[in-house]
């Protein structure tokens, strides 16, 4: 299911990662390490345990087909996760300047006004947890998607959202390095005492990673259990919303996908500290995924059909 250029896309990041790391001031915390390596061993082992299955069984069970498509999809998501986080974290060591007065010149230009939107939810407690349960769920429902096409028989979708999936991921990490931001709320407001009752602030959870990354003076030690997604332009989290929709069009998960992909990407202002402005990039880095993919698929099925075609002139 998944493409031989996506694990090309993994081994090149993987080598870059362990470059930066090797040769920069960033060291990663090894205690962690393997438990992953054991997840994704027991994974890879069952991919290719059904594999072997099916080049032994003369008619093969759909299950069959389904279990192996279904850990394949996962053990890749396994490895390309913790590579995307790494490199995500790794690249905003380049300590290029804060964008976040540009990019509310481009909310003011647009004339999106991200405080009366912050005001309206904030003002609402059970719309603000909603909102947040919505936007900290991204990776476990985008499992959980992936998991559903696979399991219903749509193959085909499931390997377009592993494709558009890395595609946006890598376009958001690239860019995200060379447009860094704080955060809207702490751009936007000038008294954060609101926020005392809470105990933290919505939509700065990431300053701190960044902060650290940032400060040439220390080494930096990174976490792969604690890596939140530190990219603001553009917003992966909207990106992805409009991958789900995409991939789950015109099945019976068209209509969930679109509701929970509308809530998660109006919960990236307020809990992601994203500017309107980050919404409509990431919007147009997926819309850009799906289409590159899409036409990839036809030409390869185009070029299915002239080889088919040609084998039946020769017969």
């Amino acid at each position: 299911m998944v493409r031989w250029s996506n694990y090309v896309c993994i081994g090149v990041l993987t080598v870059l990662n362990i470059g930066i790391l090797t040769f920069s001031r960033a060291e990663i915390v090894t205690a962690k390490l393997p438990e992953f390596f054991l997840q994704g061993l027991i994974l890879l082992a069952i991919f290719v345990a059904a594999r072997r299955l099916l080049e032994q069984a003369a008619q093969p069970a759909k299950s069959l087909v389904r279990l192996h498509y279904a850990f394949e999809g996962l053990f890749f998501l396994h490895i390309a996760w913790l590579n995307l986080r790494l490199l995500n974290h790794l690249s905003m060591m380049i300590p290029f300047p804060y964008v976040d007065d540009l990019l509310v010149g481009w909310d003011q230009a647009l004339n999106l006004n991200w405080m009366a939107y912050f005001e309206a939810v904030y003002s609402r407690p059970q719309l603000f947890q909603l909102l947040d349960v919505s936007y900290t769920s991204l990776t476990f429902l985008s499992l959980v998607i992936l998991l559903l096409l696979v399991s219903v028989g749509y193959i085909e979708r499931a390997r377009e959202f592993i494709d558009t999936f890395m595609i946006t991921a890598v376009v958001c990490i690239v860019v995200g390095a060379a447009f860094p931001a704080k955060a809207a709320v702490l751009t936007l407001f000038q008294d954060l005492s609101l926020f005392k009752p809470m105990g933290w602030v919505p939509g700065a959870y990431h300053l701190p990673y960044m902060e650290a990354l940032r400060d040439s003076s220390t080494a930096t030690v990174l976490d792969p259990a604690r890596m939140p997604g530190l990219a603001t332009f553009p917003s992966f989290h909207t990106a992805s919303g409009i991958l789900i929709i995409s991939v789950c069009r015109n099945t019976w998960l068209s209509i969930p996908a679109w509701l929970y992909s509308i809530v998660m990407i109006s919960s990236t202002p307020v809990l992601g500290g994203h500017y309107f402005v980050d919404l409509i990039a990431g919007m147009f880095v997926a819309l850009m995924a799906i289409k590159m993919v899409h036409r990839f698929n036809g030409k390869s099925r185009a070029s299915a059909q002239f080889q088919q075609g040609r084998a039946c002139v020769a017969a």
